[in-house]
């Protein structure tokens, strides 16, 4: 994904909220961390959940990068208007090439737009493209909806879902899984989180994007179901590649191990659909020279991101930490860019070195 804004300068920490009630200032929130998923609410007006998401309607687009702009192009195929921002010139032209018109900012896209989209790379990114200067802070109306599908620390959501609030603009998080594949073919996996009219509010928009759209619970819940799901990809990705390099150096042929594992216990989705291995699965990234539908390093950063709230709530972990260890070793030897099934070249046999 290439993000739609240039790299904030610094990251807040992350920060607890509880529920917020009704009229209750979004600068009053605080709580621990036990108990910072109840919801985020603020916001029940009328007004705010009747707007009919339809198309024809203009949808603003933010972080036109490798997942956003075949998101984009099916919002325009689906009859939505689309305005688009990204920091990257040539990502921002892909998204005037898929049928988008171009703004000169995210508060410029926020003005445009009856809802906003963001797909970006980061924390610090999202937050900067919504409450940095020029940002969609200071361009949108209130009672608008804003829907963040990229994938970052929930806190972060929540940080931002409340500042939103403070001027009567809604928000949900809903990250998506699928990669590049399903983003052009519009079957991702949403996983959705906000209040429960919000959501069914974006619903029609999300179902332009994905196939599967889950509401898991209130802000920020959406962000803990994608961490949770890539701790396990990434984890499965470094452990098939483990397994056949093993079978490999046993002169065990990998296509007849994929059929007994395939019907075996060790079976997962991503030995299925994303197979490290070269020439096993057609669409796979490893049979596209490991293009990336999912990069190396957003995957070490989205393990990072599990690795880190598994701490805060003293939850022990020891898998997922070395996995991103590998993914990050990946990364500096010129992996960090390929999708990160592409550990799998990372790890073949060597004398001179261990990987981890």
């Amino acid at each position: 994904m290439t993000s739609g804004v240039a790299p904030a300068r610094a990251t807040s920490s992350v920060v607890t909220d509880p529920v917020v009630p009704h009229d209750t200032a979004a600068s009053e929130i605080s709580a621990s961390p036990r108990t910072k998923w109840r919801g985020l609410d603020g916001l029940d007006t009328a007004a705010n959940h009747t707007a009919q998401r339809r198309p024809g309607m203009n949808i603003g687009f933010i972080g036109t990068g490798t997942m956003g702009r075949p998101m984009l192009a099916n919002l325009v195929k689906k009859g939505f208007a689309v305005v688009a921002y990204d920091v990257v010139p040539d990502a921002l032209a892909g998204a005037v090439a898929a049928g988008a018109r171009a703004a000169a900012s995210p508060a410029e896209v926020a003005r445009q737009s009856e809802l906003v989209v963001t797909m970006l790379p980061s924390s610090s990114h999202v937050e900067a493209v919504y409450l940095g200067p020029a940002g969609v802070k200071e361009g949108v109306a209130a009672g608008r909806l804003c829907i963040d599908m990229s994938t970052i620390d929930p806190s972060v959501s929540r940080r931002v879902a409340a500042a939103l609030a403070q001027q009567r603009v809604r928000f949900v998080d809903a990250p998506v899984s699928g990669g590049v594949p399903r983003a052009t073919d519009g079957t991702l996996a949403i996983m959705v989180g906000g209040d429960a009219r919000d959501v069914e509010e974006a619903r029609p928009v999300l179902a332009a994007l994905g196939a599967n759209i889950i509401h898991v619970g209130a802000v920020g819940s959406g962000e803990v179901a994608k961490l949770c799901n890539n701790l396990i990809a990434g984890v499965a990705a470094v452990a098939v590649s483990e397994a056949f390099r093993i079978a490999e150096g046993f002169g065990v042929d990998a296509k007849v191990l994929t059929d007994v594992i395939s019907k075996s216990s060790g079976h997962t989705w991503v030995m299925e659909h994303m197979h490290p291995v070269p020439g096993l699965v057609a669409r796979s990234a490893s049979s596209q020279e490991y293009a990336p539908g999912f990069m190396t390093d957003l995957m070490a950063k989205d393990l990072g991101l599990a690795v880190n709230a598994a701490r805060e709530l003293r939850v022990p972990v020891v898998v997922s930490p070395a996995a991103q260890q590998v993914l990050r070793l990946a990364s500096s030897h010129g992996l960090g860019r390929k999708d990160f099934t592409a550990v799998y070249t990372f790890l073949k046999p060597s004398d001179e070195r261990s990987p981890v």
